[in-house]
């Protein structure tokens, strides 16, 4: 791969957004912060951020040294502007670089995989430009330019980019076929859509890594040789993810609890609220979970088998729903959040870890497949996809802990489940190895794993209408009076 820089233009104003575009937070980080992680994902360096003198507040957090940092006095002058700046600090770099990678800052989508296949195409090729053509459409961006066609800089004028001039040279730049496509953020509008795009992105990705390295079926109920470890007491103490719950509940509450599992949230509810809707896929869990409800006597829990959106999920009305620990792996997780909110009247409720509960596994993906693990999104990609939809949501971290198998033969089932290992395969062996040099076992007999960090939980609340929506209605009721 050809030696390159990356340059990404990042002064404009963001005026149809509302000012300040390229800070606002997808996926858990700014939409900027993207670009800048995807270029040093490629390779790109040395790395030039083209950014406006309000800008430059935001350089440190998103890991900016000094001498990437480029400020355009006036971007008023247009998108040419930070072009020309950009190419000619990255024409100055030392060593000299081979080519450049135009970016965009705010197409925070934009994927590695991109930048290299456009530089490989460089490479060897005949052309000086590079760009790509996206199976699902839209521009060409990010473009990838050889040195000597840093000069078409100097040609650009206005708000167009390179655009124009490469639709003049058409015979002279290299398309290239990639997957998927690379939007922009303009408005609200258009965050709220890349933040549910990119988070079905990571959940794509999680599911083909597991199809291509799979040894074992996930079976017709992924979660049947590990129900036990959802039980849990519901009339316990000291819970305190359980007890920022309750500060929710009021007795003639109906509550929803969405992915239900064994009820280890849904029967100590139950306790204090009307009456639970626990809904879960799982039979196995639902058999944990009716089990529970006979021996310690709850029959105000109504557990419906089913993936939500149910159906049929206009019929069910909620005071509060939940979700808990449920959500990371759901591609459509807009819509999933669209039918919680009009099954709710008050507020929508979730318990999600900073990183997800399958992340205990990830330190064994390297070692035994070769490859380290795509991460879900989880709690911070949450908040981030939340406020995009105009909610407001408050987070509550009641705890922060080791997560704790009962027995070693728990844990073993739990992170073969993990890493889809045939149980007696050279990986399978490789894993079990892994397990035992790990285990710490503690005097009570629980085992935890030592190269697994503490993982906070979050308990996350906001209203199923935005605060423009509730605004709406009472401007409606006062017109009607």
């Amino acid at each position: 791969m050809v030696k390159a820089a990356g340059v990404i233009l990042a002064a404009g104003a963001g005026t149809r957004f509302g000012g300040g575009k390229l800070f606002a937070r997808i996926d858990g980080a700014p939409v900027l912060g993207h670009v800048v992680a995807a270029a040093r994902g490629a390779g790109l360096d040395p790395l030039v951020v083209v950014l406006a003198p309000d800008g430059t507040a935001h350089a440190t957090p998103l890991g900016l040294g000094q001498g990437e940092v480029i400020v355009n006095p006036e971007p008023g002058r247009g998108l040419s502007s930070s072009l020309q700046l950009g190419l000619a600090a990255a024409g100055a770099a030392r060593p000299p670089v081979e080519a450049a990678v135009v970016l965009l800052g705010d197409q925070p989508l934009v994927r590695p995989e991109t930048i290299r296949a456009l530089l490989d195409a460089l490479d060897g090729s005949a052309e000086d430009v590079a760009v790509p053509r996206y199976a699902d459409g839209g521009g060409a961006n990010p473009v990838a330019l050889r040195r000597p066609a840093f000069r078409l800089a100097a040609e650009v004028i206005g708000d167009r980019g390179l655009g124009p001039l490469l639709e003049v040279a058409g015979a002279h730049v290299r398309e290239v076929d990639v997957a998927g496509a690379n939007p922009d953020v303009d408005t609200a509008a258009d965050l709220a859509r890349l933040a549910e795009m990119a988070w079905a992105d990571r959940v794509r990705r999680n599911r083909e890594q597991v199809d291509r390295v799979r040894e074992a079926p996930d079976g017709a109920d992924f979660y049947a040789s590990v129900s036990s470890i959802f039980r849990d007491d519901p009339d316990r103490t000291g819970d305190a993810v359980l007890d920022a719950l309750r500060a929710h509940a009021l007795p003639t509450d109906t509550w929803l609890d969405i992915g239900a599992g064994a009820g280890r949230y849904a029967l100590p509810i139950a306790r204090g609220v009307r009456e639970v809707v626990a809904i879960d896929p799982s039979p196995s869990m639902l058999a944990a979970l009716r089990d529970a409800m006979a021996t310690f006597g709850i029959p105000n829990v109504r557990a419906l088998e089913g993936r939500w959106p149910l159906d049929d999920v206009g019929s069910i009305e909620s005071d509060v729903s939940l979700i808990a620990h449920v959500g990371y792996d759901v591609e459509a997780f807009g819509s999933f959040l669209d039918a919680m909110e009009r099954a709710t009247r008050r507020t929508c409720l979730a318990v999600m870890m900073e990183r997800t509960p399958a992340s205990t596994a990830e330190p064994f993906w390297p070692p035994v497949h070769g490859e380290p693990r795509v991460a879900l999104p989880a709690l911070p990609a949450l908040v981030d996809l939340l406020v995009a939809r105009g909610r407001s949501p408050s987070v509550e971290i009641p705890e922060t802990s080791r997560r704790r198998w009962a027995s070693r033969e728990e844990l073993e089932r739990f992170v073969r489940r993990q890493t889809w290992t045939e149980p007696g395969s050279a990986k399978d062996r490789r894993m079990v190895e892994l397990l035992d040099a790990w285990l710490l076992t503690a005097d009570d007999g629980s085992v935890e794993l030592s190269v697994v960090e503490p993982l906070s939980i979050g308990v996350v609340a906001w209203s199923p209408r935005s605060p423009a929506e509730v605004s709406s209605d009472r401007l409606t009721v006062t017109g009607s009076v």
